[in-house]
């Protein structure tokens, strides 16, 4: 059953990626961005941390994996990601969010979904 299911899963991949070049969208892509231990020491002692743009731009279908490895929780946008957790998502709609990022001075991000 699981060689069964890992031929079908298999299929599906090669063919999702085979359409994507047929109808000429660009495979989606998985962005990973950790969020180091002593993050939050390092902000409220007043350094900068360079994690993540002030501008995040990503297109439909794209995956987004978030790994906080810090001892408190952050915000981007509208994820929370809890001390020791991790989030994942995909872009199913093309949007623009500002919002409250933790893992800036300015306490401010912008997360941009393409329609393509």
């Amino acid at each position: 059953m699981l060689v069964l299911f890992a031929i079908v899963a298999a299929a599906m991949t090669i063919g999702s990626v085979a359409l994507s070049h047929f109808i000429g969208q660009p495979e989606p892509e998985h962005h990973v961005i950790t969020i180091p231990a002593g993050t939050a020491l390092t902000i409220s002692s007043g350094q900068e941390v360079d994690i993540i743009p002030a501008d995040l731009e990503f297109r439909l279908r794209d995956q987004l994996t978030v790994i906080n490895e810090d001892s408190t929780a952050h915000r981007i946008g509208p994820f929370i990601i809890a001390s020791g957790d991790r989030l994942d998502t995909k872009f199913a709609e093309a949007v623009t969010v500002e919002g409250f990022c933790s893992l800036h001075s300015s306490g401010r991000v912008t997360i941009n979904v393409g329609g393509t």
